[in-house]
């Protein structure tokens, strides 16, 4: 299976080095063994959306490729295209599936004016940080939930100590109040975990932090930098004034357990 979207492709090439990817020709199996819960890292790569009447077939599929192992009670449908495009939105919501739509966006530079705080670059053993900061900013406060961000904070110090990866915050004293990473993947830098805390908004942190990041990429051989965001959402209304644009439409979905009533919706 060939992949066109520059997001999915940068999604798979960032799901790689975490877990495994197996290509069965109509369709690609993404797996992530250190965290079957992941409902993001353990999913179906379709060639296509979905359309009316082949739903079933998918979900016989999922079962068919993650069905023998119990911790994954979740059912994640992502498909190539760049109009985001859901031709079987009312089977998927009828099976009690979630859709998610997201803005790719795109630039060739990132500026922004100096920032109010200093900022640098994170190594690898502060990562950990960036995992306490998300839990501050979450609307879970579990143990399930924390133990996710240290698994995902351990994911990205591994890329850092292997140099693809590049992480960067913002500090107030000793403090982090702001961070987001990037990783290289081929001439491209893929945006991660942009986060902010709300106290400090507003004060270009968020942007200042995104221009570090570009120019870190561009230095790295990037020639141009990618994020997404949901749409018309106060993050993409930043990063179009940041010097973004959007490029391509994306679209998935997740029917997540029955019994979960916070899901963890973080992507790739």
């Amino acid at each position: 299976m060939n992949v066109r979207s520059i997001a999915l492709t940068t999604d798979l090439a960032l799901a790689a080095t975490r877990g495994r990817i197996t290509n069965r020709g109509g369709y690609l199996v993404v797996e992530t063994p250190d965290d079957p819960g992941y409902y993001y890292g353990n999913l179906l790569v379709l060639p296509a959306p979905p359309q009316p009447g082949e739903l079933a077939r998918w979900m016989r599929t999922f079962g068919d490729e993650f069905g023998d192992n119990p911790a994954i009670r979740h059912v994640t449908l992502c498909w190539d295209g760049i109009t985001g495009d859901v031709p079987a939105a009312d089977d998927l919501r009828g099976a009690g599936f979630s859709i998610d739509r997201y803005e790719v966006m795109v630039a060739e530079t990132v500026d922004a004016p100096r920032p109010a705080l200093p900022i640098r670059a994170l190594t690898a053993d502060e990562l950990v940080t960036t995992a306490d900061l998300a839990w501050t900013l979450g609307d879970r406060h579990d143990e399930t939930y924390r133990q996710f961000l240290y698994r995902r904070a351990a994911w990205h110090r591994n890329l850092v100590n292997r140099g693809i990866a590049r992480f960067f915050g913002a500090f107030d004293g000793p403090a982090l109040v702001a961070s987001l990473g990037i990783v290289r993947v081929v001439d491209v830098g893929r945006y991660q975990d942009v986060q902010t805390l709300p106290a400090y908004r507003r004060r270009g942190l968020a942007r200042a932090l995104l221009a570090t990041a570009a120019h870190a990429a561009r230095a790295d051989g990037a020639e141009r930098v990618v994020i997404v965001a949901e749409p018309e959402s106060a993050a993409a209304r930043l990063y179009a004034r940041a010097g973004f644009r959007t490029i391509e439409h994306q679209a998935s979905a997740c029917r997540y357990p029955p019994d979960i009533s916070r899901p963890i919706r973080v992507r790739i």
